[in-house]
């Protein structure tokens, strides 16, 4: 039942991407299949549990395989040649742009990850966040059937579950994807997130692709699967790496939205935002710089059209998310403050983290320092052109609405020095691959790699000669 399990969220989620276009790429299409896919299960499986269905295996199985059914009539339906689009991409691999600098960065990636995923696979959760949290909550979900009627959310057998900052209000994508597997049976819920960074380096492979070329793509998604920390996480089961792959995508396609206007890219985008707020709370950062910038552009067009249906997509989960905790009362104390006020030793030691994480070289690598460097390089390009404007402007949003709801939270469950230290810190893996993508297809550094490109492609047809 597992493995019928992972193919049906793996199918739903890649004809889910049909939905929108025939036109996205092969390794985008594979890539975005199971984070979207599984994010469709976890969707359905909250309204599954309002209903007062059990989740057990039959129920999980008979709405996926449902989901997938309708999917496949809409995309027969409303997107003429699809079957024989999809033929064409796979069994006609377009070879352009291959090269050895390619191939070396591919098997490279490939090697790195496979050892990666081996480690994730083999080792069972052992990280104490989750053994507190999200592990445990998914195992006793896949016991009990059901998410609102648990009984580990029960004030009298656990007295501090409606404290401040505590676990029954999470956002549910991680313990539904684990409590799935498992009621499917799993031994251990690993190959969620085993799986959700493999499909993401994929995705982000293929989204770079279409801008810096082939090339430009493997070097850059090698270097951000060596991002240090951000690779230590990648194989534990905390939440952090998989709301980076929400995250961060949605922002990479709201950059190709503005590079090169396509509708399907402008919809991913809303996507994304949903199931980045189905993975942390937190995620309301991108939701609000991006529909800010998507708002800006609408007005300045009057074409509001695309700006509501990437909002319909973003802001769904969040208002079915928040329907089903206030129908099923699981609620804990506010840590918000909600007037504004000022408090300088506060601003000043959020600063001074803040800004020690962006020169943490240990925890990032060199990602903030060759953003840094193609930032410089591409100014001229920035100012002339507004080259990359769109994703430097959600980046730097995003940075300031997370500083801001930083700012305003009461630590009443922590220190701020321990939330700035640890839950911060996992919190900058969404904007990695944000800056790794930037820092390939700027005007300026991505005119080099395309030149590389055809520089190798004419030295081969020279050689062949």
């Amino acid at each position: 039942m597992l493995y019928s399990g992972l193919f049906l969220t793996f199918a739903s989620g890649f004809v889910f991407v049909h939905c929108f276009s025939l036109r996205f790429t092969l390794a985008e299409k594979t890539g975005l299949a199971f984070p979207l896919g599984m994010a469709l299960e976890c969707f359905l499986m909250l309204f599954l549990d309002q209903a007062g269905i059990p989740l057990t295996p039959v129920p999980l199985l008979t709405v996926q395989t449902l989901l997938l059914a309708g999917l496949c009539a809409f995309v027969y339906f409303y997107r003429t040649n699809a079957l024989k689009s999809l033929w064409a991409s796979v069994s006609r691999p377009s070879l352009k742009g291959i090269n050895l600098v390619w191939l070396l960065f591919i098997l490279a990636t490939a090697y790195m990850e496979y050892m990666n995923l081996s480690k994730c696979l083999y080792f069972p959760p052992s990280d104490g966040d989750s053994l507190a949290g999200f592990e445990t909550i998914g195992y006793i979900l896949a016991q009990e059937h059901t998410l609102k009627g648990l009984s580990i959310f029960d004030a009298s057998y656990m007295p501090g579950i409606h404290g401040p900052a505590s676990y029954i209000t999470y956002a549910p994508f991680v313990q539904l994807s684990y409590a799935y597997v498992y009621a499917l049976g799993a031994e251990t819920s690993k190959v969620i997130p085993g799986l959700m960074y493999l499909f993401f380096l994929l995705a982000f492979y293929g989204a770079t692709s279409r801008v810096a070329g082939r090339t430009g793509a493997a070097v850059a998604t090698f270097f951000m699967l060596l991002t240090p920390e951000m690779l230590g996480f990648s194989s534990l089961s905390m939440t952090n790496n998989m709301h980076a792959v929400f995250a961060s995508l949605s922002v990479i396609y709201l950059s190709l939205w503005f590079t090169k206007r396509e509708k399907k890219d402008l919809l991913l985008c809303g996507v994304l935002l949903g199931g980045n707020i189905l993975c942390r709370t937190e995620g309301i950062v991108f939701i609000g710089s991006v529909l800010l910038l998507l708002f800006i552009d609408a007005f300045r067009s009057k074409q509001y059209k695309g700006f509501l249906q990437a909002s319909l997509f973003a802001l769904v989960p969040l208002l079915v998310w928040t329907l089903y905790t206030k129908l099923n009362g699981l609620y804990a104390e506010s840590i918000a403050i909600t007037h504004l006020f000022w408090d300088a030793e506060k601003a000043g030691i959020i600063t001074s983290y803040m800004w020690m994480l962006y020169n943490n070289t240990l925890y990032y690598g060199w990602s903030f320092v060759v953003f840094l460097i193609a930032f410089l390089a591409n100014l001229w390009f920035l100012i002339r052109r507004r080259d990359s404007l769109g994703l430097l402007l959600a980046i730097g949003l995003s940075s300031l609405f997370y500083i801001l709801i930083l700012y305003q939270i009461d630590y009443k469950w922590d220190t701020i020095d321990n939330v700035l230290s640890y839950s911060a810190k996992r919190f900058m893996f969404c904007f990695i691959p944000m800056l790794w993508y930037f820092s390939v297809t700027n005007h300026a550094v991505k005119s080099l790699f395309l030149k590389l490109e055809r520089f190798l492609a004419h030295t081969s047809l020279r050689d062949a000669k």
